[in-house]
């Protein structure tokens, strides 16, 4: 929780959002003299979901290392006194060890939330034959209740502190509960309705092959406006024409009557990443496997939250290609470059 009058403004150098493949070049030792000017002339960025490709790669010290030698800041989203996000983002100056201990505190519940969320987007993509997408609503639903549990649990360590925040605490739970509820519902209706619940069977793969558009045919556009030329090509197909689509529509970012309010920065950059995951630009690869699938909602997440950076950095093609279209519709100032080694000698790219 933190009120948006109580922080100060942040003023310092211009700020740089790494992604998890600058990191490992830092890691590994690739061009120092990349790395010092950096640290000299950048506040260099990180955030939860570095940390938890951190605690994926098996090898925690050697990462929060490289963070601490690049004097990097930790970022996280910031929530109002009702415990709802306000869209903005709060640095952090904390050793990572110390952030990285917090991280692991809160992990647990986070990452059953996290696996049962992305079933099914996962099924949509071809996995979880072994289950229908109402089973996978239910198990959504059950994990969603375990963390509400386990957050209402907690409030009673305010009552002797902070009394007068218990009631909106569970104000806010018990309306997000609802919330969730109503959204996985939704989904799972949808989805049966319109996506096969037979083993083998891909929703994404037989959408494209529906409308007659996949990559070979998005990935021919080209900057700039990438995505208004996608819609541009979608808009008179069969299912989209004369239905009153926006564009905000099909990216799914126009306003959702659930939530009752604009979707924020980072909820827009995470849906139109996953959109267009879906239709085939620029794509993840093999996201029917749970691996990849994991690996590319971190992206996703590296994504939104390095929208409120400056610069991203990222040694990634395809994910530089997709954000920064992105970034470009939804006019974020921040500037996607595109890293890579030659050499021993790592290059910066603006694009």
């Amino acid at each position: 929780m933190t009120s948006n009058l109580t922080l100060p403004v942040y003023s310092g150098k211009t700020t740089v959002y790494v992604d998890q493949n600058v990191l490992d070049m830092a890691v590994k030792g690739d061009h120092p003299a990349f790395f010092t000017s950096l640290t000299e002339n950048f506040q260099v960025l990180y955030s939860d979901d570095t940390l938890r490709e951190i605690k994926r790669s098996g090898q925690p010290g050697k990462f929060l290392a490289a963070l601490d030698a690049l004097n990097a800041m930790h970022t996280r989203y910031q929530f109002n006194e009702r415990f709802e996000p306000t869209g903005q983002v709060i640095l952090h100056e904390v050793p990572s060890a110390q952030r990285y201990l917090n991280y692991l505190q809160i992990e647990p519940v986070y990452d059953i939330m996290l696996a049962a969320a992305h079933q099914t987007t996962l099924k949509l993509y071809g996995g979880r034959s072994d289950a229908t997408f109402t089973n996978i609503a239910s198990d959504q639903i059950d994990a969603f209740d375990g963390l509400i549990k386990s957050l209402s649990a907690s409030i009673a360590e305010f009552d002797h502190t902070h009394p007068e925040l218990r009631a909106p605490i569970e104000q806010y739970l018990q309306t997000l509960q609802a919330q969730y509820e109503q959204i996985s519902e939704m989904s799972a209706a949808q989805m049966t309705k319109h996506i096969s619940d037979e083993p083998g069977q891909s929703g994404v793969k037989n959408y494209r092959n529906t409308v007659g558009i996949g990559p070979k045919e998005l990935n021919n556009i080209k900057a700039p406006r990438v995505l208004e030329k996608i819609w541009q090509a979608y808009r008179q197909l069969d299912g989209y024409r004369d239905q009153g689509y926006t564009i905000e529509n099909f990216l799914g970012v126009a306003a959702n009557p659930i939530y009752n309010r604009e979707m924020h920065l980072h909820e827009k950059v995470t849906a139109i990443y996953n959109l267009l995951n879906v239709i085939g630009y620029k794509t993840d690869s093999n996201l029917n496997q749970e691996r990849r699938h994991v690996a590319a909602i971190s992206d996703a997440a590296h994504a939104s939250i390095g929208a409120h950076a400056q610069i991203v950095l990222s040694a990634d093609k395809v994910f530089v290609d997709k954000v920064r279209a992105i970034y470009e519709f939804l006019e974020v100032s921040t500037v996607v470059k595109l890293v890579t080694l030659v050499n021993g000698e790592i290059q910066v790219q603006a694009g």
